[in-house]
């Protein structure tokens, strides 16, 4: 049982780190510049699947299924109401994002940084 004990700790994720965002899964923690940053349960779980997932545009129908249920008939409207919250804490824009950027009809991006050398693609 020891064994699958430690199996199951080592697979435990660390922090993820995106800027000046450090979002602790374990701890359930966000930070932004160094100071923490009050979030919902919900909020938290859909930060960090676009936080896991930046760069990379993350499907509406993949966020209900994954941050509410599969099973799920309420509006989706409550997941552009959620994304609203999230900026708003952040300190993001809609229309020019920093953090999330929507991908319309599709779903939801986290921005990566711009790195000298990007050429200005993101």
């Amino acid at each position: 049982r020891a064994i699958l004990r430690r199996g199951r700790e080592d697979r435990r994720p660390g922090p993820i780190e995106i800027g000046d965002l450090v979002l602790d899964p374990a701890a359930r923690t966000l930070t932004k510049g160094g100071e923490p940053v009050e979030l919902t349960a919900r909020e938290f779980d859909l930060l960090h699947l676009l936080m896991a997932n930046a760069g990379q545009v993350v499907r509406r129908e993949q966020i209900m299924d994954e941050v509410w249920d599969p099973h799920w008939f309420g509006p989706t409207k409550t997941l552009d109401v959620h994304i609203s919250w999230l900026r708003k804490k952040l300190g993001d824009d809609a229309q020019d994002p920093r953090y999330i950027a929507t991908v319309r009809g599709v779903g939801f991006r986290f921005l990566l940084p711009e790195t000298e050398g990007s050429g200005g693609r993101g």
